[in-house]
Protein backbone atom coordinates (compact mmCIF):
# COMPACT_ATOMS: atom_id res chain seq x y z
CA UNK A 1 0.00 0.00 0.00
CA UNK A 2 2.54 2.40 1.08
CA UNK A 3 4.76 1.67 -1.87
CA UNK A 4 1.57 2.37 -4.41
CA UNK A 5 1.51 5.54 -2.93
CA UNK A 6 5.39 6.51 -3.22
CA UNK A 7 4.46 5.78 -7.29
CA UNK A 8 1.55 8.00 -7.35
CA UNK A 9 3.39 10.89 -6.04
CA UNK A 10 5.98 10.36 -8.22
CA UNK A 11 3.76 10.42 -10.82
CA UNK A 12 1.85 13.74 -10.17
CA UNK A 13 5.43 15.15 -9.77
CA UNK A 14 6.46 14.41 -12.98
CA UNK A 15 3.08 15.70 -14.77
CA UNK A 16 3.46 19.03 -12.37
CA UNK A 17 7.14 18.98 -14.06
CA UNK A 18 5.99 18.28 -17.90
CA UNK A 19 3.11 21.31 -17.07
CA UNK A 20 5.10 24.10 -16.25
CA UNK A 21 7.44 23.34 -18.30
CA UNK A 22 4.59 23.39 -20.92
CA UNK A 23 4.02 26.83 -19.33
CA UNK A 24 7.39 28.04 -19.72
CA UNK A 25 7.71 26.88 -23.08
CA UNK A 26 4.29 28.88 -24.45
CA UNK A 27 5.54 32.12 -22.40
CA UNK A 28 8.84 32.78 -23.46
CA UNK A 29 8.69 31.37 -27.31
CA UNK A 30 11.24 32.32 -29.85
CA UNK A 31 10.03 35.68 -31.56
CA UNK A 32 11.33 37.22 -35.02
CA UNK A 33 12.47 40.61 -34.55
CA UNK A 34 14.42 43.67 -35.96
CA UNK A 35 16.78 46.49 -34.49
CA UNK A 36 16.01 50.04 -35.19
CA UNK A 37 19.31 51.58 -36.95
CA UNK A 38 20.00 54.37 -38.96
CA UNK A 39 19.62 54.18 -42.67
CA UNK A 40 20.14 56.80 -45.47
CA UNK A 41 16.77 56.40 -47.83
CA UNK A 42 16.73 57.78 -51.35
CA UNK A 43 13.01 57.83 -52.63
CA UNK A 44 12.50 57.75 -56.48
CA UNK A 45 10.88 57.09 -59.22
CA UNK A 46 11.24 54.31 -61.32
CA UNK A 47 10.03 53.96 -65.54
CA UNK A 48 10.98 52.62 -68.68
CA UNK A 49 11.67 55.64 -70.98
CA UNK A 50 13.03 55.22 -74.95
CA UNK A 51 15.94 57.05 -76.21
CA UNK A 52 15.07 59.37 -79.07
CA UNK A 53 16.88 62.48 -81.30
CA UNK A 54 15.89 65.56 -79.43
CA UNK A 55 14.31 67.06 -82.83
CA UNK A 56 13.78 64.57 -86.32
CA UNK A 57 13.65 65.66 -89.96
CA UNK A 58 12.01 64.47 -92.64
CA UNK A 59 13.32 65.16 -95.75
CA UNK A 60 11.19 64.68 -99.21
CA UNK A 61 12.30 65.78 -102.68
CA UNK A 62 10.49 68.71 -104.46
CA UNK A 63 11.57 67.29 -108.25
CA UNK A 64 10.91 63.80 -110.19
CA UNK A 65 14.38 62.55 -111.51
CA UNK A 66 15.98 59.46 -111.04
CA UNK A 67 18.14 59.23 -107.90
CA UNK A 68 21.94 59.24 -109.07
CA UNK A 69 23.89 58.75 -105.73
CA UNK A 70 22.88 58.36 -101.88
CA UNK A 71 26.10 59.01 -100.06
CA UNK A 72 25.13 57.99 -96.54
CA UNK A 73 23.74 54.64 -94.58
CA UNK A 74 21.32 54.79 -91.49
CA UNK A 75 23.03 55.19 -88.64
CA UNK A 76 25.85 57.48 -90.39
CA UNK A 77 26.44 60.91 -88.61
CA UNK A 78 26.07 63.96 -91.21
CA UNK A 79 27.43 67.74 -90.63
CA UNK A 80 25.23 69.99 -91.60
CA UNK A 81 25.15 71.56 -95.69
CA UNK A 82 26.87 67.76 -96.15
CA UNK A 83 25.17 66.27 -99.89
CA UNK A 84 23.26 63.08 -98.59
CA UNK A 85 21.60 62.44 -101.63
CA UNK A 86 21.91 63.83 -105.44
CA UNK A 87 19.79 63.42 -108.37
CA UNK A 88 20.64 63.07 -112.04
CA UNK A 89 21.14 66.69 -112.64
CA UNK A 90 22.57 67.04 -116.74
CA UNK A 91 19.43 69.04 -117.72
CA UNK A 92 19.19 71.39 -114.80
CA UNK A 93 22.95 71.74 -114.81
CA UNK A 94 23.07 72.55 -118.29
CA UNK A 95 20.52 75.21 -117.83
CA UNK A 96 22.47 76.64 -115.10
CA UNK A 97 25.52 76.96 -116.98
CA UNK A 98 24.06 78.53 -119.94
CA UNK A 99 22.47 81.25 -117.35
CA UNK A 100 25.96 81.94 -115.89
CA UNK A 101 27.46 82.26 -119.81
CA UNK A 102 24.34 85.16 -120.30
CA UNK A 103 25.22 86.48 -117.41
CA UNK A 104 28.62 87.14 -117.92
CA UNK A 105 28.10 88.44 -121.42
CA UNK A 106 25.76 90.92 -120.11
CA UNK A 107 28.64 92.11 -117.02
CA UNK A 108 31.28 92.39 -119.94
CA UNK A 109 28.97 94.67 -122.13
CA UNK A 110 27.89 96.24 -119.13
CA UNK A 111 32.01 96.81 -118.44
CA UNK A 112 32.27 98.06 -122.08
CA UNK A 113 29.48 100.66 -122.08
CA UNK A 114 31.36 101.97 -118.90
CA UNK A 115 34.20 102.32 -120.64
CA UNK A 116 32.31 103.99 -123.14
CA UNK A 117 30.76 106.40 -120.66
CA UNK A 118 34.33 107.25 -119.63
CA UNK A 119 35.77 107.86 -122.85
CA UNK A 120 32.53 110.32 -123.54
CA UNK A 121 33.33 112.15 -120.48
CA UNK A 122 36.81 112.72 -121.57
CA UNK A 123 35.58 113.44 -124.76
CA UNK A 124 33.60 116.36 -123.26
CA UNK A 125 35.88 117.55 -121.10
CA UNK A 126 38.48 118.03 -123.68
CA UNK A 127 36.29 119.74 -126.26
CA UNK A 128 35.17 121.85 -123.70
CA UNK A 129 39.14 123.08 -123.25
CA UNK A 130 39.20 123.20 -126.63
CA UNK A 131 36.06 125.72 -126.50
CA UNK A 132 37.73 127.76 -123.84
CA UNK A 133 40.65 128.21 -125.49
CA UNK A 134 39.10 129.36 -128.92
CA UNK A 135 36.95 131.96 -127.27
CA UNK A 136 40.17 132.80 -125.32
CA UNK A 137 42.09 133.84 -128.67
CA UNK A 138 42.41 137.50 -128.83
CA UNK A 139 43.17 140.47 -131.00
CA UNK A 140 43.95 143.44 -128.88
CA UNK A 141 47.75 143.50 -129.79
CA UNK A 142 46.94 143.15 -133.23
CA UNK A 143 44.47 146.34 -132.57
CA UNK A 144 47.03 147.88 -130.94
CA UNK A 145 49.63 147.61 -133.48
CA UNK A 146 47.26 148.64 -136.03
CA UNK A 147 46.56 151.95 -134.01
CA UNK A 148 49.84 152.06 -133.69
CA UNK A 149 50.04 152.08 -137.14
CA UNK A 150 47.74 154.83 -138.08
CA UNK A 151 49.15 157.30 -135.72
CA UNK A 152 52.56 156.93 -136.87
CA UNK A 153 50.90 157.10 -140.62
CA UNK A 154 48.61 160.23 -139.97
CA UNK A 155 52.45 161.98 -138.41
CA UNK A 156 54.01 160.64 -141.76
CA UNK A 157 51.17 162.26 -143.71
CA UNK A 158 51.63 165.73 -141.59
CA UNK A 159 55.28 165.61 -142.68
CA UNK A 160 54.91 164.92 -145.96
CA UNK A 161 52.47 167.85 -146.19
CA UNK A 162 54.76 170.03 -144.80
CA UNK A 163 57.26 168.88 -147.03
CA UNK A 164 55.41 169.38 -150.31
CA UNK A 165 54.43 172.71 -149.02
CA UNK A 166 58.59 173.62 -148.54
CA UNK A 167 59.12 172.09 -151.77
CA UNK A 168 56.66 174.26 -153.40
CA UNK A 169 58.19 177.59 -151.57
CA UNK A 170 61.76 175.84 -153.04
CA UNK A 171 62.84 175.20 -149.36
CA UNK A 172 63.87 171.64 -150.29
CA UNK A 173 64.73 168.96 -152.53
CA UNK A 174 61.96 167.15 -154.76
CA UNK A 175 63.59 164.08 -153.28
CA UNK A 176 62.58 164.92 -149.66
CA UNK A 177 59.24 164.80 -150.72
CA UNK A 178 59.69 162.12 -152.28
CA UNK A 179 61.28 159.88 -149.49
CA UNK A 180 58.76 160.96 -146.89
CA UNK A 181 55.93 159.87 -149.70
CA UNK A 182 58.43 156.33 -149.08
CA UNK A 183 57.57 156.61 -145.60
CA UNK A 184 54.21 157.08 -146.10
CA UNK A 185 53.42 154.13 -148.17
CA UNK A 186 55.78 151.73 -146.46
CA UNK A 187 53.62 152.75 -143.14
CA UNK A 188 50.21 151.92 -144.88
CA UNK A 189 51.42 148.39 -146.09
CA UNK A 190 52.44 147.89 -142.68
CA UNK A 191 48.77 148.82 -141.71
CA UNK A 192 47.31 146.52 -144.21
CA UNK A 193 49.31 143.82 -143.30
CA UNK A 194 48.42 144.09 -139.77
CA UNK A 195 44.33 144.70 -140.57
CA UNK A 196 44.94 141.60 -142.76
CA UNK A 197 46.48 139.45 -139.75
CA UNK A 198 43.48 140.63 -137.99
CA UNK A 199 40.82 139.69 -139.97
CA UNK A 200 42.03 135.73 -140.47
CA UNK A 201 42.79 136.04 -136.77
CA UNK A 202 38.68 136.49 -136.23
CA UNK A 203 37.73 134.01 -138.91
CA UNK A 204 40.13 131.29 -137.53
CA UNK A 205 38.81 132.18 -134.02
CA UNK A 206 35.29 131.89 -135.03
CA UNK A 207 36.22 128.49 -137.16
CA UNK A 208 37.58 126.94 -133.75
CA UNK A 209 34.92 128.16 -131.29
CA UNK A 210 32.65 126.45 -133.94
CA UNK A 211 34.52 122.94 -134.23
CA UNK A 212 34.68 123.20 -130.41
CA UNK A 213 31.23 123.75 -130.08
CA UNK A 214 30.55 121.00 -132.37
CA UNK A 215 32.81 118.62 -131.29
CA UNK A 216 31.15 119.36 -128.03
CA UNK A 217 28.01 118.48 -128.98
CA UNK A 218 29.17 115.13 -130.10
CA UNK A 219 30.52 114.33 -127.07
CA UNK A 220 27.46 114.96 -125.50
CA UNK A 221 25.39 113.41 -127.51
CA UNK A 222 27.88 109.64 -127.26
CA UNK A 223 27.69 110.37 -123.68
CA UNK A 224 24.00 110.84 -123.15
CA UNK A 225 23.80 106.78 -125.52
CA UNK A 226 26.27 105.56 -123.29
CA UNK A 227 24.16 106.65 -120.11
CA UNK A 228 21.21 104.90 -122.20
CA UNK A 229 22.88 102.26 -123.05
CA UNK A 230 24.36 101.63 -119.28
CA UNK A 231 20.91 101.48 -118.00
CA UNK A 232 19.60 99.18 -120.22
CA UNK A 233 22.87 96.94 -119.67
CA UNK A 234 22.35 97.17 -115.93
CA UNK A 235 18.58 95.97 -116.79
CA UNK A 236 20.34 92.95 -118.34
CA UNK A 237 22.28 92.33 -115.39
CA UNK A 238 19.52 92.20 -113.27
CA UNK A 239 17.73 89.59 -115.65
CA UNK A 240 20.21 87.29 -116.10
CA UNK A 241 21.28 87.88 -112.68
CA UNK A 242 17.73 86.67 -111.72
CA UNK A 243 17.38 83.82 -114.49
CA UNK A 244 20.47 82.31 -112.81
CA UNK A 245 19.26 82.81 -109.57
CA UNK A 246 16.53 80.59 -110.57
CA UNK A 247 18.50 78.04 -111.95
CA UNK A 248 20.66 77.62 -108.77
CA UNK A 249 17.67 77.16 -107.31
CA UNK A 250 16.38 74.66 -109.35
CA UNK A 251 19.78 72.76 -109.44
CA UNK A 252 19.72 72.67 -105.74
CA UNK A 253 16.62 70.72 -105.74
CA UNK A 254 18.87 68.00 -107.80
CA UNK A 255 20.94 68.09 -104.06
CA UNK A 256 19.51 66.81 -100.57
CA UNK A 257 21.60 68.39 -98.47
CA UNK A 258 21.62 67.90 -94.90
CA UNK A 259 20.48 70.95 -92.69
CA UNK A 260 21.74 70.14 -89.34
CA UNK A 261 24.33 68.04 -87.70
CA UNK A 262 22.66 64.51 -86.96
CA UNK A 263 22.20 60.84 -87.96
CA UNK A 264 20.78 59.43 -90.51
CA UNK A 265 17.54 57.42 -89.02
CA UNK A 266 15.57 56.05 -91.76
CA UNK A 267 16.35 55.89 -95.40
CA UNK A 268 13.34 55.19 -98.08
CA UNK A 269 15.04 55.28 -101.04
CA UNK A 270 17.39 53.62 -103.47
CA UNK A 271 20.06 54.45 -106.40
CA UNK A 272 18.47 54.48 -109.26
CA UNK A 273 14.65 54.57 -107.80
CA UNK A 274 12.31 57.70 -110.17
CA UNK A 275 10.83 59.78 -107.11
CA UNK A 276 8.01 61.74 -107.28
CA UNK A 277 7.60 65.26 -105.75
CA UNK A 278 6.78 65.17 -102.10
CA UNK A 279 7.92 61.73 -101.44
CA UNK A 280 9.62 61.24 -98.50
CA UNK A 281 13.39 60.30 -98.70
CA UNK A 282 15.20 60.84 -95.41
CA UNK A 283 14.67 60.81 -91.60
CA UNK A 284 17.65 62.69 -89.74
CA UNK A 285 17.66 63.15 -86.17
CA UNK A 286 19.88 65.17 -84.01
CA UNK A 287 22.97 64.09 -82.13
CA UNK A 288 21.71 65.48 -78.68
CA UNK A 289 19.70 62.67 -77.68
CA UNK A 290 16.72 62.43 -75.00
CA UNK A 291 14.95 59.97 -73.23
CA UNK A 292 10.65 60.10 -72.53
CA UNK A 293 9.09 58.20 -70.10
CA UNK A 294 5.64 58.25 -68.89
CA UNK A 295 4.81 58.27 -65.72
CA UNK A 296 1.27 58.41 -63.80
CA UNK A 297 -0.18 61.81 -63.11
CA UNK A 298 0.15 60.54 -59.67
CA UNK A 299 3.63 60.37 -59.50
CA UNK A 300 3.93 64.25 -60.87
CA UNK A 301 4.54 65.41 -57.22
CA UNK A 302 7.73 63.61 -57.66
CA UNK A 303 8.98 65.07 -60.73
CA UNK A 304 10.37 68.56 -61.67
CA UNK A 305 12.81 69.91 -63.79
CA UNK A 306 16.52 69.59 -63.06
CA UNK A 307 15.83 66.93 -61.04
CA UNK A 308 18.89 63.76 -62.02
CA UNK A 309 18.65 60.47 -62.10
CA UNK A 310 20.00 57.31 -63.85
CA UNK A 311 19.13 55.12 -66.94
CA UNK A 312 20.47 51.99 -67.47
CA UNK A 313 20.28 49.96 -71.05
CA UNK A 314 18.33 47.46 -71.50
CA UNK A 315 21.11 45.95 -73.41
CA UNK A 316 23.57 47.03 -70.91
CA UNK A 317 22.03 46.28 -67.67
CA UNK A 318 24.89 46.67 -65.58
CA UNK A 319 26.06 50.13 -67.03
CA UNK A 320 24.03 53.43 -65.51
CA UNK A 321 24.43 56.92 -67.10
CA UNK A 322 23.23 60.20 -65.19
CA UNK A 323 20.35 61.81 -66.60
CA UNK A 324 18.39 65.39 -65.93
CA UNK A 325 14.66 66.21 -66.24
CA UNK A 326 14.88 69.24 -69.27
CA UNK A 327 11.37 69.23 -69.90
CA UNK A 328 7.70 68.36 -68.82
CA UNK A 329 4.35 68.35 -71.00
CA UNK A 330 2.09 70.90 -70.06
CA UNK A 331 -0.41 68.63 -70.26
CA UNK A 332 -1.66 65.18 -69.25
CA UNK A 333 -2.46 62.38 -71.62
CA UNK A 334 -6.30 62.42 -70.61
CA UNK A 335 -6.87 58.96 -72.11
CA UNK A 336 -3.43 56.97 -70.41
CA UNK A 337 -3.43 59.41 -67.02
CA UNK A 338 0.09 59.29 -67.56
CA UNK A 339 2.59 62.57 -68.66
CA UNK A 340 5.83 62.81 -71.07
CA UNK A 341 8.69 63.50 -69.18
CA UNK A 342 11.92 64.24 -71.18
CA UNK A 343 15.31 63.63 -69.75
CA UNK A 344 19.04 64.66 -71.14
CA UNK A 345 21.79 62.51 -70.73
CA UNK A 346 24.74 64.03 -69.06
CA UNK A 347 26.85 60.73 -69.90
CA UNK A 348 26.74 57.90 -72.13
CA UNK A 349 26.13 59.19 -75.97
CA UNK A 350 28.61 56.92 -76.77
CA UNK A 351 26.24 54.00 -75.89
CA UNK A 352 22.72 55.48 -76.26
CA UNK A 353 21.43 55.18 -79.39
CA UNK A 354 18.22 56.06 -80.83
CA UNK A 355 15.19 53.75 -79.99
CA UNK A 356 17.00 51.91 -77.63
CA UNK A 357 14.54 50.67 -74.15
CA UNK A 358 15.73 51.88 -71.14
CA UNK A 359 15.28 51.90 -67.31
CA UNK A 360 14.89 54.97 -65.60
CA UNK A 361 15.52 55.70 -62.02
CA UNK A 362 14.57 59.50 -60.79
CA UNK A 363 15.79 60.23 -57.39
CA UNK A 364 12.97 62.19 -56.36
CA UNK A 365 14.13 63.04 -52.22
CA UNK A 366 16.90 61.58 -49.85
CA UNK A 367 16.44 61.66 -46.52
CA UNK A 368 19.32 60.79 -44.16
CA UNK A 369 19.56 59.23 -40.45
CA UNK A 370 15.97 58.10 -40.32
CA UNK A 371 14.43 55.08 -38.82
CA UNK A 372 12.33 52.47 -40.63
CA UNK A 373 10.64 49.12 -39.89
CA UNK A 374 9.06 46.61 -41.42
CA UNK A 375 5.41 47.76 -42.27
CA UNK A 376 4.05 44.89 -40.79
CA UNK A 377 5.60 44.87 -36.97
CA UNK A 378 3.22 48.03 -36.59
CA UNK A 379 -0.13 47.44 -34.72
CA UNK A 380 -2.87 50.02 -34.29
CA UNK A 381 -5.13 50.79 -31.50
CA UNK A 382 -7.89 53.67 -31.32
CA UNK A 383 -6.01 55.23 -33.95
CA UNK A 384 -2.89 54.79 -32.33
CA UNK A 385 0.22 53.25 -34.22
CA UNK A 386 1.93 51.06 -31.30
CA UNK A 387 5.30 48.36 -31.69
CA UNK A 388 5.94 45.69 -29.04
CA UNK A 389 9.47 46.12 -28.79
CA UNK A 390 12.07 43.67 -26.43
CA UNK A 391 12.70 44.72 -22.07
CA UNK A 392 14.54 42.11 -21.01
CA UNK A 393 13.07 38.93 -22.37
CA UNK A 394 9.44 41.08 -22.49
CA UNK A 395 7.31 42.07 -24.78
CA UNK A 396 6.41 45.80 -24.00
CA UNK A 397 4.02 48.11 -25.58
CA UNK A 398 5.22 51.03 -27.55
CA UNK A 399 3.52 53.68 -28.78
CA UNK A 400 5.37 55.49 -31.81
CA UNK A 401 4.42 58.13 -34.87
CA UNK A 402 4.72 57.36 -38.42
CA UNK A 403 6.26 59.75 -40.78
CA UNK A 404 4.80 58.21 -43.75
CA UNK A 405 5.23 54.61 -45.79
CA UNK A 406 8.41 53.45 -47.59
CA UNK A 407 8.73 50.58 -50.26
CA UNK A 408 6.85 47.97 -47.47
CA UNK A 409 8.29 49.64 -44.78
CA UNK A 410 7.52 53.15 -42.61
CA UNK A 411 10.12 55.61 -41.37
CA UNK A 412 9.34 56.60 -37.61
CA UNK A 413 9.26 59.86 -36.63
CA UNK A 414 8.64 59.11 -32.45
CA UNK A 415 8.68 56.95 -30.44
CA UNK A 416 11.90 54.65 -30.76
CA UNK A 417 15.53 54.98 -30.83
CA UNK A 418 18.36 53.37 -32.61
CA UNK A 419 19.24 50.13 -30.79
CA UNK A 420 15.72 49.23 -30.13
CA UNK A 421 14.20 45.36 -30.98
CA UNK A 422 11.08 46.07 -32.24
CA UNK A 423 9.28 42.61 -32.24
CA UNK A 424 6.92 40.61 -34.69
CA UNK A 425 3.14 41.54 -33.05
CA UNK A 426 2.02 38.19 -34.26
CA UNK A 427 1.11 35.88 -31.06
CA UNK A 428 2.09 38.13 -28.25
CA UNK A 429 0.70 40.47 -26.30
CA UNK A 430 2.17 42.85 -23.82
CA UNK A 431 3.99 42.31 -20.85
CA UNK A 432 4.58 38.55 -22.40
CA UNK A 433 8.26 36.72 -21.76
CA UNK A 434 9.71 36.48 -24.91
CA UNK A 435 12.58 34.92 -26.26
CA UNK A 436 14.55 36.12 -29.84
CA UNK A 437 17.63 35.15 -31.43
CA UNK A 438 20.78 36.91 -31.24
Amino acid sequence: MKRTYIIVIIVILIAAGAFFYYQNQQQSKLIDYVEVRERNVIESLRASGLVTPNKTIELSSTIAENVECINYKEGERIKKGQTILAFDDDLALAEYEQSLAQLKSAEASFEQIKASIKEAQAQINLAQIRLENAQKLNDESLQAEIHQAELEINNALKELKRREYLYQNNAIEEKKVEEQQHTVDILQSKKAVLEQKLVELKKNRNNLVKEASEELKRAELSYQTSQKQYHVAQENINSARAVLNRSQEQLNRYMIKAPLDGIVLDNYVEEGEYIQPGMTLFTLGTEQLQIIISPDEKELNQISIGKKGYVSPDAYPNQKFEVEIFKIAPNIDADRGTIDVYLKPLEGNDVLIPNMSVSVEIISKEQKNIKLIPKNYILEDNKTSYVYVYDNGNARRQNIIIEKNYNNQVIIDQGLSTGNKVLNPNGISDGQSVLIGE
